[in-house]
């Protein structure tokens, strides 16, 4: 019965952060695409474009706005494949991450749209409502719909989960 119980609200969790993490990317969860579906508006202290690279880079209290999200970071890096579709974005620095129904915070934040990855890092913090995963490093794997969380080398992963009240129903 106690096994049968963890099981579940293991299973419980996962099905959230799988739900729940593209939304901390800014994707799409029907299509699975990363990209944003809606116009983004980039605001930082100093912006630079290198052609030859085909790269972005805002330095400086970063802050990115969409329709469903926030997302502030010291500095973030935007790359551009040669159809100048965004390709990678690499956030550093102070990392957080606000929709309607999940907060996260951490040291960096990369987001590979090619690969359909994400690898946050640094004391990763995650809450939706009242539900709460720590780690040291979290990897997104969109189209396999897994998350895999690392603890780092001196603390456990930490997952708290509130289930739902069956009393709330009847």
């Amino acid at each position: 019965m106690v096994n049968n119980m963890l099981y579940n609200y293991k299973y419980v969790i996962v099905l959230i952060l799988v739900l729940t993490a593209p939304i901390l990317m800014g994707a799409d969860i029907k299509t699975k695409d990363i990209k944003p579906t809606s116009p983004v508006k980039i605001q930082a202290d100093e912006m630079r474009y290198y052609g030859s690279e085909r790269k972005s880079t805002f330095h400086g209290n970063v802050v990115a706005v969409s329709d469903n999200y926030t997302l502030t970071s010291d500095d973030v890096v935007v790359f551009l494949n040669k159809d100048m579709d965004v390709s990678k974005i690499q956030c550093t620095g102070n990392v957080n991450f606000k929709s309607d129904d999940i907060v996260s915070i951490s040291k960096k934040a990369d987001l590979d749209h090619n690969k359909k990855v994400a690898v946050i890092t640094g004391n990763v913090k995650v809450w939706q409502g009242e539900n709460y995963l720590e780690g040291e490093k979290v990897f997104i794997y969109y189209e396999e719909e897994r998350i895999v969380v690392d603890k780092g080398t001196d603390k456990r992963v930490t997952i708290i989960f509130k289930p739902e009240n069956n009393e709330d129903k009847k």
